[in-house]
């Protein structure tokens, strides 16, 4: 090989890692890296056009399953309170506390009915209000949510100290695609996966094998009431792939059946968008 040719050829060698760094510290992916997303702009228009159909905002994140996924956001609603998507944070930390057996049926009841005696009840076993948040902050971390605190005081009369948590989508995407990636995730996962029939909505009525924790009640800041909210997590299989997934929805009218009627519409438009190629078969932990 020519020398001047083969010494050109190093540098660009040297040369392209460089760039994708170089590029990558500024916040600006390199468009040979645009193909790894899994929705693409004319997806991203598509859910502008449906946003604008739907009174009220709505917001959804999407990761492949795994640790340190990227997410991808959509929609103007990007954060609110948890209501009993934290229950399953809590219900990890109980499990991973060794008392899973113990209190089974509490598990069972607080994921699968959302049963906020049953969450009660675990939170309670985790000592006082700051060891309980600490003990789920613990599962927030290791399932990838290095951002989340979990709420340790009552804010509301008549409503769960963790319901009351700020809890981004983008945060609980990350945090529900790391779930597999942990022993306590995953035993609630499959908890997650026998929802009752009444609370499959969303995901639960995409079209393929979900598992669910949806959250709802009166208001979307902590401790304030005003506006109705819903959201939901989980992992969706799309086309054989594992897809973790967060929706909310601000009902225009305010009602919760409004508002879950639109989940299932964020859902389906999930998963007929979302590119399955990108998502790998299986979690990457």
């Amino acid at each position: 090989m020519d020398l001047l040719l083969s010494s050109q050829l190093r540098r660009l060698r040297v040369a392209a890692p460089v760039a994708v760094l170089a590029l990558a510290a500024v916040g600006v992916s390199p468009s040979w890296a645009a193909s790894a997303d899994l929705l693409s702009s004319r997806d991203a228009a598509s859910f502008a056009r449906l946003a604008r159909s739907i009174r009220g905002p709505v917001g959804v994140a999407v990761s492949p399953a795994g640790r340190g996924q990227r997410v991808e956001t959509l929609g103007s609603l990007r954060s609110a309170v948890a209501w009993s998507t934290s229950k399953v944070p809590v219900a990890m930390a109980v499990v991973a506390a060794g008392r899973g057996r113990a209190q089974r049926q509490d598990l069972v009841q607080a994921i699968t009915a959302s049963d906020n005696a049953a969450a009660e009840r675990l939170w309670r076993s985790l000592g006082s209000g700051r060891a309980a948040a600490r003990a789920a902050d613990a599962q927030l971390r290791a399932a990838g949510d290095r951002r989340t605190r979990m709420e340790s005081r009552r804010l509301r009369a008549g409503f769960t100290p963790f319901g009351q948590t700020t809890w981004t989508l983008a945060d609980q995407a990350r945090f529900t695609a790391g779930m597999s990636c942990t022993s306590p995730g995953r035993q609630v996962l499959g908890l997650m996966g026998q929802v009752v029939a009444g609370q499959r909505w969303g995901l639960g009525a995409a079209g393929g094998a979900a598992q669910i924790k949806g959250g709802w009640g009166p208001g979307v800041l902590p401790g304030v009431n005003g506006g109705y909210l819903d959201r939901q997590m989980g992992v969706v299989t799309v086309q054989g792939r594992p897809l973790a997934v967060t929706l909310a929805s601000l009902p225009g009218d305010g009602s919760h059946e409004t508002g879950l009627r639109n989940l299932t519409r964020l859902a389906r438009w999930v998963v007929s968008h979302v590119d399955a190629r990108r998502i790998g078969a299986r979690p990457r932990c």
